[in-house]
């Protein structure tokens, strides 16, 4: 019986895609690649490790001191960027829904737990869930880590609960630990059809909701995966 739903924050309830792409294509330009990034060309050559990604965009590996300046740069531009971007279609719709059919909600992110912390104070949001986690460790670890971290601090047996995502990522740690997800596509950095490989996607964060709440009831009006 699914009755929590865990939220990943960007690409997901924040639509800060653009600012991601704008940011890479800020940050490469420190090891000499010029030229802006459009968000087709990102979807299509994204994937982690994040410095195998810069590595292929590239053409060559990416030197210990390189990736440094590159993480500086990426992460001065988009905490500039960030304090203005909007929220996800339909976001506040999706979390007071939950709410109101008695669903619990928590965050789970992989951005720095101070600044996710802060973003969420900016926008009003930390009365809605019961636990918010960022990245509290600093050392690479996977979100299939996290997740599981997550769960056992709120006590939460997997089966109960569904992750909306945005990333393949989201979908192999939902694996990993046994939780169920739905993957949305409108502000990922994947293209639909990519994540429709290896979890239940949708187009837009209104489209996730409705494929929750046929979990929580037990509708076959719940999409397949594909």
């Amino acid at each position: 019986m699914i009755d929590h739903v865990v939220w990943d924050w960007n690409g997901t309830l924040l639509a800060d895609v653009h600012a991601v792409v704008d940011a890479t294509s800020a940050s490469l330009a420190e090891v000499g690649v010029d030229g802006r990034l459009d968000l087709d060309a990102y979807r299509s050559r994204f994937r982690r490790p994040l410095r195998d990604f810069y590595s292929d965009v590239v053409g060559r590996a990416v030197d210990d001191d390189e990736w440094a300046r590159v993480n500086a740069v990426f992460g001065a531009h988009y905490l500039d960027a960030e304090p203005a971007l909007p929220l996800a279609d339909g976001a506040d719709e999706a979390l007071e829904r939950f709410a109101a059919v008695g669903l619990g909600q928590s965050v789970l992110s992989m951005l720095a737990h101070d600044v996710l912390h802060a973003t969420l104070e900016r926008r009003g949001l930390h009365a809605w869930f019961a636990r918010v986690d960022g990245d509290h460790h600093h050392d690479g670890r996977s979100k299939a880590a996290a997740l599981a971290e997550h769960l056992a601090v709120l006590d939460l047996a997997p089966a109960r609960v569904v992750l909306v995502g945005d990333t393949l990522d989201d979908a192999a740690a939902t694996a990993s630990v046994g939780c169920a997800c739905v993957l949305v596509g409108e502000h990922s950095t994947h293209h639909l059809a990519d994540l429709r490989t290896v979890a239940p996607a949708v187009a837009t964060l209104p489209d996730a909701v409705e494929h929750v709440l046929a979990l929580v009831s037990g509708s076959p009006g719940a999409p397949a995966r594909p």
